[in-house]
């Protein structure tokens, strides 16, 4: 249903061949070519100089080659030292844009004749990923905080693939939380919500669940545009970035040392950021994922797998035309192949209908956005399966879809769960990247936004601070997203996405139906999840998840609610303390994010030991030259 990050910014480059730096420490390793030729510019910009060029030497250590293999330039702030010191180096610029538009960069061809050093930009933030999570996050750093802001992606001149439906009251929350104008970016809304349980504990197939809220789509396009800011730069470049280990990643493509971070970009060319943010979505390779030291492993992720499309419909529509149909969960379309409906059965799907307006022809024709949706599984249903029940789904329920106006088909892929980002990464994970998906719903977007303000914050502050810290940033923005609270109502919900994948349509009919007969404040707050979206104060605490347990216990069938306690025993035998911790005051809090700045060498180990140590062998030398 909902997703919110752009996956494509981590393609490999296709680009030719070229001559890549390699760092080693805090050093880069050049071939020898591009060595001399940086020293010659380097010589040319000293003796240009009423002084003597700072930061900058060539270091040999013999041996057939400069640096034995290759010659080892050290730039200890940037490689900004060397190519900004001459006011003729030539740098890579934003082409100039009308004021109510972003500066858009388009990569520039490798191997560009006439450039003898690298060419390097320096920025703030370095965003790489420009769907609704690095585009929002990349905007209130620039317009909130005063940085200077550069948003990577190949695709970011084109529309937003997702359809993203809402909660209403979540969206006027963070309207007032984030002031932005997000109301003028809602489409289609709908005061009530329809959902179809029956067929399942003396429930009517034809029975409809009507819930008094309000819900609405998202105009993406709207969106994106009114998250555009001209003091963002926008670079449509791939980026190869993948990450080896903790802060190591595979060839020059991304590189950190004490004052932030160099990016390899196409061309010979570089960007200088003292922050970058990994919102390339759930399948990042620029970000680690891996419980914390001591933590057990958490569950692999599940896969929300829906198919979608818009189109016309003439007659009737059988849903609701002043209702968003958000749950269908009735397998009685496919009673005419047996075998087809106990599969059903085993690996639910569920309707998913939009309402969106009569069509523009005055043929009386409404048009419907439909999607058959499996809410989470692993492995995930298949497109192909999705797309044969909807279209089954429909014609059992007399839809007639008219030929030649299915558009806006959709492939929706979201995954849901697993582990956490690694403690201890330079690089900020946001968005999908930092597992912000609802593991029980898929839903993202609110909560991506709920949290953009204060990761922003974060950031902002940090940037502006006498004695920034990289490392120090990063753990103050991870803080922001996954402080204990939030991490402990979140190993609940991984909890809730782990069961549902156990039940079987019955089970989910039945699990539903008491779930939305729940006081909606507690219902509305476990589908939020995210602190300040309305209703997630019923979720906050251990307290209020193990009420919120009981109440739902109450009203879900007994054979549902036995399988859920059976389902409590085996997830905590199997990943340990985490349910336990978030529904009790026992076994403390998950552990934070945080960093602790590196020990003075001269408070190492025991310093009056080894004080000791040298006056009495100083003392030593002095007797025996005496």
């Amino acid at each position: 249903m909902l997703s919110g990050s752009s996956l494509g910014v981590v393609a490999p480059l296709a680009s030719a061949k070229r001559s890549s730096p390699v760092w080693h420490g805090g050093s880069l390793a050049l071939s020898r070519p591009a060595a001399s030729a940086l020293l010659k510019r380097a010589e040319a910009i000293t003796s240009s100089r009423s002084g003597p060029s700072e930061g900058l030497s060539l270091r040999t250590n013999g041996g057939g080659g400069v640096g034995g293999i290759a010659g080892r330039v050290l730039w200890p702030a940037s490689l900004a030292v060397a190519a900004g010191a001459s006011r003729r180096c030539r740098r890579w610029m934003c082409r100039r844009q009308p004021r109510a538009r972003p500066t858009v960069v388009h990569a520039a061809p490798p191997g560009t004749p006439g450039a003898d050093a690298p060419q390097v930009d320096e920025v703030d933030v370095a965003v790489v990923g420009a769907g609704p999570a690095g585009t929002l996050l990349a905007y209130l750093l620039a317009e909130k905080h005063g940085k200077s802001v550069c948003l990577i992606d190949r695709n970011a001149g084109k529309p937003w693939p997702n359809n993203y439906g809402v909660w209403q009251e979540e969206w006027d929350a963070l309207e007032a939380k984030l002031q932005l104008g997000l109301l003028d970016c809602l489409g289609t809304q709908w005061k009530v919500t329809d959902c179809y349980f029956g067929g399942s504990w003396e429930m009517p197939a034809e029975e409809c669940l009507r819930v008094d809220r309000a819900y609405a789509r998202v105009d993406r396009s709207k969106l994106k545009n009114k998250l555009q800011s001209p003091r963002v730069r926008i670079l449509e470049e791939s980026l190869n970035i993948e990450a080896l280990a903790t802060n190591v990643y595979a060839g020059d493509s991304l590189r950190h040392d004490a004052k932030g971070s160099t990016l390899a970009l196409s061309g010979d060319r570089y960007l200088r950021a003292k922050m970058v943010v990994d919102a390339t979505g759930s399948e990042s390779r620029i970000t680690r994922r891996l419980p914390a030291a001591g933590e057990p492993p958490a569950p692999k992720p599940g896969f929300q797998i829906a198919y979608g499309f818009e189109c016309l419909v003439d007659g009737s529509t059988h849903y609701a035309l002043d209702a968003m149909t958000l749950f269908d969960y009735r397998t009685d379309h496919l009673s005419f192949d047996p075998e087809w409906e106990a599969r059903a059965e085993r690996d639910p799907t569920f309707m998913y209908a939009m309402p969106l307006g009569p069509a523009s022809d005055g043929s009386g024709a409404q048009r419907i956005f439909f999607e058959e949706t499996s809410l989470v599984a692993r492995p995930g249903v298949s497109f192909e399966e999705c797309k044969k029940r909807c279209f089954a789904r429909l014609k059992h329920l007399g839809v007639d879809v008219r030929p030649g106006t299915v558009t806006e088909e959709e492939f929706c892929y979201i995954p849901m769960g697993g582990p956490l980002p690694e403690p201890g990464q330079r690089v900020v994970a946001f968005g999908g990247a930092a597992v912000m998906v609802h593991p029980s719903t898929g839903y993202q977007l609110c909560r991506m936004m709920a949290a953009a303000s204060e990761v922003a914050g974060a950031l902002g502050s940090a940037l502006g601070s006498a004695d920034f810290t990289p490392d120090a940033a990063a753990a103050a923005a991870y803080t922001a997203i996954w402080s204990p609270s939030n991490q402990a109502q979140r190993d609940f919900a991984v909890f809730g996405g782990e069961f549902l994948m156990t039940l079987d349509v019955a089970g989910l009919r039945g699990w539903f139906d008491g779930f939305f007969r729940l006081p909606e404040p507690l219902w509305a707050g476990f589908l939020a999840g995210w602190p300040s979206l309305p209703g997630n104060d019923n979720h906050e605490s251990w307290l209020a998840r193990i009420t919120f347990g009981v109440q739902l216990l109450t009203r879900i069938p007994w054979q549902v609610a036995l399988r859920l306690v059976g389902g409590i025993a085996q997830y905590t035998i199997t990943y340990g303390i985490p349910l336990v911790r978030s529904v009790t005051p026992l076994l403390g809090e998950p552990p934070e994010y945080s960093w602790a700045a590196p020990v003075p060498a001269e408070e190492v180990g025991d310093p009056v030991a080894k004080r000791e140590a040298r006056a009495m062998m100083a003392a030593g030398r002095d007797a025996k030259a005496s």
